[in-house]
């Protein structure tokens, strides 16, 4: 199994290219933590495994997840369609958090919504609990309730599309992958990180193993190749994404600013931030053969914000050491 520590960052058979079109699907998978967990570790990733973790996360998960639609006859034959599902509920609080149990009934004109029961998740014990459980002569109400219970078990012990889009984000980061504008999770990769890319490709494929659930996980890449006319399309998805990046970091500093952020570690993050949109222009304008200046004065000033919050961060430091 190749690591990631051992690859190139330039992959030497890449003559006649400019990179790949890189697509993959994740869908709605559930993969046990500790497989997810030895995946990642054995691929070598930076990032193998969620930051954070909650257990009100995974009530979240399994409440949505429990979901059906049934048909029961009636005395006469008669067939009725009955949708069964969770929805959220106006009773949270600090303590406990509240989703409805409800079967909707649809109608021509207006349907109609009976709840059946509460599932509950308490959290500074972390345990769901059932209340409010109402009889349904078309509905085993005791059987969804219970079926709540086993899917926040299982989402208390498996990690989601939502864990595994974090890992992949992290190394498309690093491979400074330009998003396509198209829909679904298609992006352009430089060939100088060919190699990282292969590895994803087998990173995904290990992992679609351990997935528990019918859905697909899935990836594919092919070659861009290196004429004009794709040198100018990739341009034009450049500029489009850089765009969208500039200004997002604009407003999230701005934020900083106007908040009075004096966090050392998020003005640091941010600065890197910044620097890194300055490395990936110098990617591509080598990629695509030519210099990306159209954004050069969009640049500047999100350059400036980042040193004003930067410097707001020194005085602030500096007053509190002369107060000390």
């Amino acid at each position: 199994m190749k690591n990631m520590n051992s690859l190139m960052a330039v992959n030497q058979n890449s003559e006649g290219i400019i990179g790949k079109f890189f697509y993959y699907s994740t869908s709605s998978i559930l993969i046990p933590k500790t497989k997810f967990i030895e995946i990642g570790q054995a691929f070598g990733l930076p990032k193998f495994k969620p930051a954070k973790e909650s257990k009100a996360g995974a009530y979240r998960c399994a409440t949505t997840a429990l979901k059906e639609r049934i048909t029961v006859k009636d005395a006469n034959g008669k067939p009725h369609e009955y949708r069964i599902y969770c929805r959220d509920n106006k009773k949270d609080n600090a303590q406990f958090i509240t989703r409805e149990l409800v079967k909707e009934t649809p109608n021509s004109k207006t349907n109609e919504y009976k709840k059946l029961a509460n599932i509950c998740f308490d959290r500074e014990n972390e345990v769901v609990f059932i209340e409010n459980e109402i009889f349904d002569a078309d509905v085993d109400v005791r059987k969804y309730c219970s079926l709540a219970q086993e899917l926040y078990e299982r989402y208390c012990n498996c990690y989601t599309s939502d864990q595994l889009d974090a890992v992949i984000d992290d190394m498309l980061r690093r491979m400074q992958a330009n998003d396509i504008n198209i829909k679904g999770n298609l992006f352009f990769i430089p060939k100088q990180y060919l190699s990282l890319l292969n590895l994803l490709e087998d990173y995904i494929e290990a992992i679609s193993k351990e997935n528990l659930s019918s859905s697909m996980v899935h990836s594919n890449s092919m070659f861009v190749v290196d004429d004009e006319r794709q040198r100018q399309k990739m341009t034009d998805e450049f500029y489009l994404n850089y765009k969208k990046d500039i200004e997002f970091y604009r407003e999230r500093i701005q934020h900083f600013i106007d908040g009075g952020c004096d966090s050392p570690a998020v003005i640091k993050r941010w600065m890197q931030k910044i620097n890194a949109l300055q490395m990936k222009k110098r990617t591509y304008e080598e990629i695509l053969q030519r210099q990306l200046d159209d954004l050069n004065s969009d640049y500047a000033m999100l350059q400036m914000q980042g040193q004003e919050l930067a410097v707001r961060n020194v005085k602030e430091q500096t007053q509190l050491n002369l107060a000390a």
